[in-house]
This record gives C-alpha cells, sequence and structure tokens, in this order.
C-alpha cells in the first residue's frame, strides 16, 4: 500500500505535465505574446538593440502602454498624452522656394526631408535626450504639461484647450505657423478595421449619397486609407510602424525617426526594431479585442438605452456612425471622410483627392517633360523614394501642386488624366468609431470636448442638421441617447 502510494506521487508531475505543459526559458515567445513585451516596453536612449539609438531622440513618451490606457491597454489617452502639431503657412505672397526651404529649416529641421521636400504639418515632441530641448520647444509651447498630472491639472489641460484650439506663434514673416493638438485613439478592433475591403468603403460612400457625403479616405489614386484622425493612413502595419517612429523616435523599416532640432545632420547607424520585431507589434495589435456593448442590469435603465438606440438611428447619427461595416459588428462608422464644420478645421489637412476624368492621352512624349505633368509622369514611371506623408495628416506641402496629374496604364502605357476634387479638407475628418467610446473621453480629434454632449455640440457641416435634431429632443429622449452611447464599452 505504501508503495502505491509512493508511486501515485511520483505519476502526478507527469500527468499533470501531459495536461498543462511546463513553460520553458528558453522557448520562443510567439509574435503575439513578443509584440505585447515591445509594447509595453519602456524604451530609453541606446538599449533597444540592434545597431539603433533606442528612444528619441525626439519622442511623446516611452512607451506604446503609456499611452494607450483607457478602457484596459491598447485604449486610447487622456488630453495629457495629446501629440503637439506644428503646421507652417504663408503671410503673404508665395517667397522662392530657397527662401521658403531657409525659413523652414529654421525653425525646425523636420519641415523639409534630406531631398528637399516639404512637410507642412509636424510633430512637436514633447520629450527629446537632449536637455537643450526644453528651451528650443518653448519657442512654440509656453505651457509645459506634466509628466504625471493630477486630476486636477487634467482639467484644467482640457479646459484650456476648448478655449483655444489652435494657438498662433510669433514668427517672423514670411511663414505663420499654429500649433495644434491631436487625442490618442483607442486600438480596439483595429485588426477589424483592417480587414475591410477597399471596395466595402466606396460602396459605402456610394450609398451614403442621398443623405451625407462622405469620401473615401485617399491613398494615392486607387486605395483606401482606414487609420489616423484624416485616415491618412491605409493599413495597421503602416500605422504602427508610424508610431514607432513619429511617437517614440524608433528608427525602423522604412520610416526615419525624427531630426534632432539640435543635431539636424545627426542620423543612427541602424534600425531599433527589426522588421520582425515590427510584424509581431502589429501582430499583437491586431488582436486587440473590439469594445462590446452592455446594457444595464437595471430593467428600466436597459429600456431607456434601448430607447436611445433607436433615437440614435431616428436622429440621423447613423447615417455616419453606421452600426456594422460587412463584418464589422457594432463599429459604429462608416469610416469616411465627412465636413464637420468651421467649429473643427484645422490647418493639417484631410488630403485631397484626384479623380480621373477618362480623358486617355499617347503614351509618354518628351515634349511635355520638365513641366508640372511631366515630372508627375516621369516620378510615376521610375521608382522614387516615398514623397513624406503626414503620420497626423496634412502632408500637403506649401509649394503649389498640380491640379492636373497624368498617370501612366500599366498596361497600354496611354496616360490617364487625374484632376483634384475640390473638396473642404481642412475641415473633414474620418468618423470616428464609437465602440468603446463610454470609456475614451476626451473627445473629438483633439480632445477639446470634456463630454460627450459637447461633442455633439461641435457637430456642424453636413452634421448640423443632426446636432440640431439632437437638441430638439425632450431632456429624457437627449438622457436615453447617451444612457445608449454610455452602454458601449471596452472590452475589457
Amino acid at each position: 500500500m505504501r508503495s502505491l502510494n509512493r508511486c501515485r506521487w511520483l505519476c502526478l508531475p507527469i500527468a499533470l505535465a501531459l495536461v498543462a505543459p511546463v513553460a520553458r526559458g528558453d522557448e520562443e515567445p510567439s509574435p503575439v505574446q513578443e509584440g505585447r513585451q515591445l509594447f509595453e516596453r519602456k524604451f530609453t536612449a541606446r538599449n533597444a538593440g540592434n545597431l539603433g539609438d533606442g528612444l528619441g531622440p525626439l519622442f511623446n513618451h516611452v512607451s506604446c502602454a503609456a499611452c494607450h490606457v483607457q478602457g484596459g491597454l491598447g485604449g486610447g489617452g487622456p488630453v495629457d498624452v495629446n501629440v503637439v502639431l506644428l503646421s507652417a503657412g504663408l503671410r503673404s505672397s508665395r517667397p522662392e522656394k530657397k527662401q521658403l526651404l531657409a525659413a523652414l529649416r529654421e525653425q525646425h529641421p523636420n519641415f523639409v526631408s534630406r531631398s528637399d521636400d516639404i512637410s507642412a504639418t509636424i510633430i512637436l515632441h514633447r520629450f527629446s535626450n537632449d536637455p537643450a530641448y526644453e528651451v528650443f520647444r518653448s519657442k512654440f509651447v509656453l505651457e509645459p504639461v506634466p509628466l504625471d498630472p493630477t486630476a486636477g491639472e487634467r482639467r484644467s489641460l482640457q479646459q484650456s484647450l476648448a478655449r483655444t484650439a489652435e494657438a498662433e506663434v510669433k514668427t517672423p514673416p514670411p511663414l505663420r505657423l499654429v500649433t495644434t493638438q491631436r487625442n490618442t485613439t483607442a486600438l480596439f478592433g483595429a485588426g477589424l478595421i483592417d480587414s475591410i475591403p477597399d471596395g466595402m468603403l466606396r460602396t459605402l460612400a456610394q450609398e451614403q449619397q442621398s443623405e451625407v457625403s462622405g469620401r473615401v479616405p485617399p491613398i494615392g489614386f486607387d486605395k483606401a486609407g482606414r487609420f489616423g484622425w484624416r485616415g491618412q493612413i491605409e493599413t495597421l502595419h503602416d500605422f504602427v510602424l508610424g508610431a514607432c517612429a513619429n511617437e517614440l523616435g524608433l528608427e525602423v523599416p522604412g520610416h526615419e525617426q525624427p531630426r534632432d532640432p539640435q543635431r539636424p545632420k545627426y542620423r543612427p547607424v541602424g534600425l531599433d526594431l527589426s522588421a520582425s520585431e515590427c510584424r509581431s507589434l502589429t501582430a499583437f495589435v491586431a488582436q486587440l479585442p473590439a469594445p462590446r456593448m452592455v446594457l444595464p442590469a437595471d430593467p428600466d435603465k436597459k429600456a431607456l438605452a434601448e430607447q436611445g438606440r433607436d433615437l440614435f438611428g431616428k436622429i440621423g447619427c447613423a447615417a455616419c456612425h453606421v452600426e456594422r461595416i460587412g463584418p464589422v459588428q457594432g463599429i459604429y462608422s462608416d469610416l469616411l471622410l465627412h465636413d464637420l464644420g468651421e467649429a473643427l478645421t484645422d490647418p493639417a489637412p484631410a488630403e485631397a483627392t484626384f479623380v480621373a476624368t477618362g480623358k486617355r492621352l499617347p503614351p509618354t512624349d518628351e515634349s511635355i517633360l520638365g513641366t508640372t505633368d511631366g515630372e508627375a509622369l516621369k516620378s510615376s514611371i521610375q521608382p522614387q523614394p516615398p514623397r513624406p506623408r503626414g503620420y497626423n495628416g496634412g502632408s500637403q506641402s506649401l509649394v503649389a501642386g498640380p491640379s492636373v496629374v497624368l498617370v501612366p496604364d500599366k498596361e497600354t502605357r496611354e496616360r490617364i488624366e487625374f484632376r483634384a476634387q475640390p473638396t473642404p479638407v481642412e475641415s473633414e475628418w474620418r468618423t470616428p468609431p464609437l465602440w468603446g467610446v463610454a470609456d475614451s473621453a476626451p473627445y473629438l480629434h483633439d480632445g477639446r470636448a470634456a463630454s460627450l454632449v459637447e461633442a455633439i455640440a461641435l457637430h456642424g457641416g453636413e452634421a448640423e442638421p443632426c446636432t440640431k435634431r439632437f437638441f430638439a429632443q425632450s431632456l429624457p429622449e437627449r438622457l436615453a441617447v447617451l444612457e445608449f452611447l454610455g452602454c458601449l464599452r471596452a472590452p475589457q
């Protein structure tokens, strides 16, 4: 009997191992596990591994998780982690390009690429590895944001933003500089958004025309954007790479880290994250679960939320905040660009759309080379380095671009004429998904609205009739809509 008991104790670890394998320290983590580790890692200068220089030289925080916090890991961010944008315009007549380049470089080297391409909007980063950066940044932003603000300080920041969403910087001619902000968006359900086909967005835009005039965020001539407040980024992987470079100052494949204003010629000798690590980071973000609707347990509040859901559609909110896009249920967004009116204009505009006119011209003709159209044609035939795109929108250059672009057909080599379609790009915003909205305050692109009521009140442009209908409802009916929106919770 004693021998039998001993056998049972000896066999127990073996049996447990069969049902629950022991994790070994030398086992490779899965891509999602590695991605989570990278998402939560607190980067420091020169510790990223590989051949890069680590965090910085310019950065907004030390990790992805530091900003994506609300409602759980991967959520949105409070107002104190807003991104500050610096946008350049012209006060008077357009100067010579050489003079313009010099004026921009004098203000901030990131306005001009190494190949003299101009980005009219750049990020004005919060931090730098160089102690002298704080003095440099104070030329543009007078009030620093505390790294770990109190609730009162955070409330003060939000109120200040609500009063002055756009601040002008004292700058000599010919430039006019202004600062604006972008609030951190939640990443829940991002993998589902990434899977939505371009054609589905185009069909949705066509179906809307009887009610509203949404347009697909353009990426080049034939692709659709899905991510960013202007819908300016096509894929989730591009969004992740852009965030690594722009928010953390990490050198990643295809995306350079921002240049140090004190050392504009400095370049890291290698990457901070490998292509494999970036894919793992994207894999982690892609598997973040979608938000959920949580109806109240109280029968009266549940009935009120269901009434609010019906009113949400009847008032017209669901024209843009559509509940479903194909297989993606409960998103409450069409992911399209809509004109929200003068109150929400911003100097970092959405991308203009170029529409094919149907006019087909003969194959490449040397007689047009050297003209604006000719340069566009040459660059479309010959491989060229990518032109700078705005990570936060606003990639349009201060140098006037062509209103007509000729693009050769890949098969026939005939030239197809594309013309710019006039749109109110300064006041257009991608419809933000409302799933998880109860856990993602503050609201709007810059977080100026502390509550959903304030956000609704600021909807103008093509949303103005819907805004008026909302405030024309009785108080109980408005509270019902808010009760419904309060049911759209983060997944965790």
